[in-house]
């Protein structure tokens, strides 16, 4: 029999796994001092192009030269044509009123200067208002292609400026990836190590303590319902000492 009491036991981390965590500490201590610093990747000559293009394109006024350009080099002959066709309409036009006129025995007269003077006069109004029209029209077609294509210059610049810019991101992930070899390698080894290094490798016990009260108590019950008041001073008694 003995007392009550309790029992502990010594702490120890496996020197194995002790080992392998200093180790590790001193690799991260290495590749700290010989982390090179961040490199960042150099404009890229694609984005370079497009940015220039984009900013030439944007800050150019758009001015009369740019719509002379797209100007249709066959519109002249197209109303000289035109102008053709109503001259041809008024001559048509003149020898009628003058066959009428010969015929109505007017020939020559007030009558055939008048209706002469009309017929000129419908020609060259038809004549000026084809002109302008086809001037006016081919003007703004011209206008609209200009700006049409200046707006295409600038969606090529941004297109070449993505692409520029995708390369001098592949470029910088490429630094980097260099940049971090150590870092990766170390973060494999601490992964294999697991978390809570501290923890690993040791063992511990719970205590354990003799309750005396309780020992002389459960005694003194049991000698009592056995042998009455005399069993249970006994029975304290063994309980006190067990």
């Amino acid at each position: 029999m003995s007392k009550g009491g309790s029992t502990t036991s010594t702490q120890a981390i496996d020197p194995q796994l002790k080992a392998a965590y200093l180790e590790n500490l001193g690799q991260a201590k290495s590749v700290a001092t010989a982390l090179p610093v961040r490199q960042f990747a150099g404009f890229n000559p694609m984005y370079t192009a497009g940015e220039e293009q984009i900013v030439n394109q944007s800050l150019t006024p758009f001015t009369g030269q740019d719509i002379n350009a797209f100007m249709n080099p066959y519109q002249q002959d197209v109303i000289d044509r035109s102008l053709g066709d109503i001259e041809s309409s008024r001559q048509m036009a003149d020898l009628r009123d003058r066959q009428a006129a010969t015929q109505a025995k007017a020939f020559g007269g007030t009558r055939q200067g008048v209706q002469a003077s009309l017929t000129n006069a419908a020609a060259l109004k038809q004549a000026a208002d084809l002109s302008a029209n086809m001037r006016q029209q081919g003007y703004g077609q011209a206008a609209n292609l200009a700006q049409y294509a200046r707006g295409q210059n600038i969606q090529g610049g941004q297109n070449v400026l993505a692409l520029g810019g995708a390369r001098q991101q592949l470029e910088q992930q490429q630094l980097d990836a260099l940049r971090n070899i150590g870092v990766e390698k170390l973060g494999v080894a601490t992964g294999a190590l697991g978390g809570n290094i501290p923890n690993l490798g040791m063992s511990s016990t719970t205590p354990y303590s003799r309750n005396v009260a309780s020992g002389a108590l459960g005694g003194a019950l049991a000698g009592g319902q056995m042998f009455g008041p005399v069993g249970a001073g006994i029975g304290g008694l063994l309980g006190l000492f067990a």
